[in-house]
């Protein structure tokens, strides 16, 4: 049992309600209340807090089942099972269940199941547990990501007589730049735009394309000493279509958190805190 708990008795009955709504679902088990709300009067008049409630349809007829929890560190005794069968017998219930924390008492057990009453030990695992700290594959996470990266390559500017090379992967045609009659810089990024968007829709992959532009009005270009009157230039480039596509599997685990034993039943069953409950092997029980 885990010496440093982290739930309290309140939490415990919430638990207890969780573990019940979820295994009775399929057999149309619903829950009727819980807790300190769940309260009902007796054939004595008298009223009888009830920790979990739950029915279940037999037939034409309904079935309900008390169900008392027991978050303490002794082990239950008879009296317990005893309240229980008066509380279920001023009420008219027919089921009854005691879930307890830390098992029950040889007397307990014997006179529970003179009563008819089921025993439940549910407990957080400790590091006497088999199952403590035990990890639970429950499903695989397939991620599978179809991505393309369509890209024009320039690789040079050409006015008149004059070619510009640039490193077609690095993007650096996109920030050259001419100047107008005033001396203000112009970009050929417009331009440039409009012919990546024409070798796009070609389609080509890795052929040299190389189209024609004119310019709104009269650009100049310093080159090496010598002014260039520039209306009209050509730019050369290339398309690239890569494949960025991505597959990556993750196992998805989660780790026994709780164990609950029904002790007359002899099933054995384990909780995480993500709320998943499955079945382990049977293992001798701890009463």
């Amino acid at each position: 049992m885990s010496k440093t708990s982290k739930i309290n008795w309140k939490d415990y009955e919430a638990i207890t309600k969780y573990v019940y709504e979820s295994l009775g679902a399929q057999y149309g088990i619903k829950i009727l209340g819980y807790g300190n709300a769940c309260k009902l009067k007796g054939k004595s008049g008298i009223m009888h807090q009830i920790d979990v409630l739950t029915e279940q349809l037999d037939g034409t007829k309904s079935m309900s089942t008390a169900i008392e929890c027991k978050y303490c560190k002794e082990k239950a005794n008879k009296d317990i099972v005893m309240k229980l069968s008066e509380t279920m017998l001023d009420l008219g219930i027919e089921k009854g269940i005691i879930v307890c924390k830390s098992g029950f008492t040889k007397d307990t057990v014997l006179y529970a199941e003179h009563k008819g009453i089921k025993l439940v030990k549910l407990w957080e695992a400790g590091e006497s547990d088999v199952d403590y700290k035990k990890e639970i594959e429950f499903g695989t996470l397939d991620i599978r990501l179809n991505t393309t990266r369509t890209r024009a390559n320039i690789t040079s500017i050409t006015f008149g007589n004059k070619t510009i090379h640039f490193d077609p992967f690095t993007g650096e045609a996109y920030l050259f730049t001419l100047r107008d009659a005033c001396g203000r810089e112009v970009s050929l990024k417009p331009y440039l735009l409009k012919f990546a968007s024409a070798v796009t829709n070609r389609r080509e992959v890795l052929k040299n394309i190389t189209l024609d532009y004119s310019t709104d009005r009269k650009l100049f270009l310093d080159f090496k000493n010598e002014v260039l009157s520039v209306e009209k230039f050509s730019v050369t480039g290339f398309l690239t279509i890569d494949d960025l596509s991505t597959k990556k599997y993750f196992t998805l685990t989660d780790q026994v958190w709780m164990v609950m034993e029904e002790l007359f039943h002899k099933r054995r069953l384990s909780l995480s805190k993500s709320g998943l409950i499955w079945s382990v092997p049977e293992t001798a029980n701890n009463i």
